[in-house]
């Protein structure tokens, strides 16, 4: 599980109730109608914004959003060496034999139409229609987090302002008044903190997971193209290098080089 997800929630959390019980009269924050009103508003809003096969992608991606795994690109890198070895040696057809026990579909897929004699061209167009579906599918991951940060705001101003009304309404014991504004806010509270300590968060966490997916897709699209190309082992490990951070994997696409460049 991505550990910082969690360690950020969890320290946000301390702090800011940390702060309202070091206040002293900590009761009006434990709200309930408030935190449904912003909760269920925002759940409304979101199944009125995206259609059914959207919040099922939203479903699967989150839950691989938490159990994230980076790719390993050092590890694909030495087996697209290997392969373009027995590539050099003994032709691409000798591929064929290899293949079957790759398990990356997208590296499977460009080395089964090598082995076909698609052409080059034919095989990177293909490959980067299938990275632009799959980029696609996580997109509404973010795009699903953002929007929620949007409606609970809106969903907490919408609950201070039905206070606000309930309050006008019994105005004849003036000693109550500031009760009834500290209820009236709370709403505003919660959607605040739903937004900011959780929605927003998560959004940025999978965009940041999604640069590092294409990454990873785009090197391997460079390496099926220069396996086909029949470039030397030695040449495709020192253009996939660049697409490695020097001690680590590159994030949100830090030295991304196209494959216009790389090629």
């Amino acid at each position: 599980m991505e550990k910082g997800i969690l360690v950020g929630i969890v320290l946000g959390i301390v702090l800011i109730f940390g702060s309202i019980f070091a206040g002293g009269d900590y009761g009006p924050f434990g709200d309930v109608p408030s935190i449904v009103l912003v909760l269920g508003g925002t759940t409304s809003g979101l199944l009125a914004a995206f259609s059914f096969s959207e919040l099922k992608q939203f479903a699967a991606g989150a839950k691989s959003m938490l159990f994230f795994a980076e790719p390993d690109n050092r590890t694909v890198i030495t087996q697209f060496v290997e392969l373009a070895t027995i590539a050099r040696r003994e032709g691409l057809l000798a591929l064929d034999r290899k293949v079957r026990d790759i398990e990356n579909d997208l590296i499977r897929m460009g080395l089964e139409m090598a082995v076909d004699g698609v052409e080059s061209s034919e095989i990177t167009e293909m490959m980067r229609i299938r990275m632009d579906g799959d980029i696609r599918d996580m997109a509404v991951v973010p795009k699903f987090w953002n929007t929620a940060a949007t409606f609970a705001p809106a969903f907490g101003m919408i609950g201070t302002l039905i206070g606000l009304v309930q309050m006008m309404q019994n105005l004849t014991d003036p000693s109550a008044i500031g009760a009834g504004m500290a209820v009236a806010m709370i709403t505003t509270f919660y959607g605040a903190f739903f937004a900011n300590l959780i929605f927003l968060p998560l959004a940025t966490k999978s965009k940041s997971q999604i640069g590092v997916v294409l990454q990873s897709k785009e090197l391997i699209i460079a390496g099926v193209q220069s396996i086909v190309n029949g470039d030397s082992p030695t040449v495709i490990q020192q253009r996939l290098a660049l697409y490695v951070k020097e001690g680590s994997d590159a994030k949100d696409g830090d030295n991304v080089v196209p494959l216009s460049q790389a090629a």
